[in-house]
């Protein structure tokens, strides 16, 4: 019996075939396949070519994770209308928020948070509920992701160079990286290169965490603040499937790269939730693969056993 996992992110998408020992047999990773970043042709065209090469006629339990999904039921009705496409075999479609819990915490009950080129927060208690919080759209949430950190690199670049804001190690590493010849081209520079690119606003985000690594205290402050929204969508999630003290909040994403600029700050807000922040056990893209298994083992025989794999690796 096989399994294969699908995390289609904002950025890139990840699959993962394995065996009902958690053994794995194929691994790939190509771009997005967010119907909504590249149409739907070229998402139902990439996952079609890819899902059957890495099956190469195999039979598989699949299971799909994809941004937005849940989001636009005119846009998820023709997905579904277009699956059989792709593939004549089973499909469990989800939003990419219920891989990461699905990875992170190994199907246990508890929280997962995503903060990569979005946020968003999913969790499962025990009685099998489910909710999440956060990852509306990026023009006006995904708060405390990378993507609202790499526009907060903006602001603050420019609060440094007019005097609103103390002056650090960003405004230099801005002029720098952009071989800026005058504050004000930055403005050129974004309308030209970044305005509409949310996956490149996001990668500006790693000259913020430059400057906090290099003292910048307002930069330090922004990873606070993002903390600040992140334990927000936490605590939503908390509360709306009434998780009690010791409750598991893991994470997932690119944000947390940096480190303890975001994870101590986290820890510190998520402790008045009476909750504990623990590293993910696996990945999103395990965490698929592990749900392509609960579409087929309603024992969980095979899900101990492809835990088991997974923890050997």
């Amino acid at each position: 019996m096989f399994f294969l996992g699908i995390d289609g992110g904002g950025t890139k998408t990840a699959f993962l075939l394995i065996n009902e020992n958690g053994d794995i047999i194929e691994a790939k990773t190509i771009a997005t396949v967010s119907y909504k970043h590249v149409g739907m042709d070229n998402s139902i065209a990439l996952l079609k070519e890819t899902v059957h090469e890495i099956l190469n006629d195999r039979e598989a339990y699949i299971c799909l994770a994809l941004p937005n999904w849940g989001e636009s039921k005119d846009g998820d009705g023709e997905f579904l209308s277009r699956i059989k496409e792709i593939t004549e075999l089973p499909v469990k479609i989800v939003n990419d928020s219920v891989v990461g819990w699905a990875g992170s915490l190994g199907l246990s009950s508890g929280i997962n948070l995503v903060a990569g080129t979005g946020s968003i927060a999913y969790g499962r208690n025990d009685a099998g509920e489910e909710a999440r919080a956060g990852g509306w759209d990026e023009r006006f949430s995904d708060e405390g992701s990378c993507y609202w950190l790499g526009m907060k690199s903006l602001e603050l670049f420019s609060k440094e160079s007019d005097g609103r804001a103390e002056k650090g190690a960003l405004l230099e590493i801005f002029r720098n990286r952009f071989e800026l010849k005058c504050d004000f081209d930055i403005i050129d520079i974004f309308n030209r290169r970044y305005r509409n690119d949310r996956t490149k606003i996001a990668g500006l985000q790693k000259y913020l965490l430059e400057a906090a690594q290099k003292g910048d205290l307002e930069a330090v402050k922004m990873y606070e603040i993002a903390a600040d929204e992140l334990a927000m969508i936490v605590g939503s999630v908390y509360r709306k499937l009434k998780f009690g003290e010791g409750t598991l909040v893991s994470y997932s994403g690119g944000l947390f790269h940096a480190g303890e600029f975001i994870l101590g700050p986290l820890r510190e807000q998520l402790k008045t939730e009476g909750v504990r922040l623990c590293a993910p056990k696996y990945t999103p893209v395990e965490g698929a693969s592990l749900l392509a298994a609960e579409m087929f083992d309603g024992e969980k025989q095979y899900i101990e056993a492809i835990r088991r794999g997974f923890d050997i690796k």
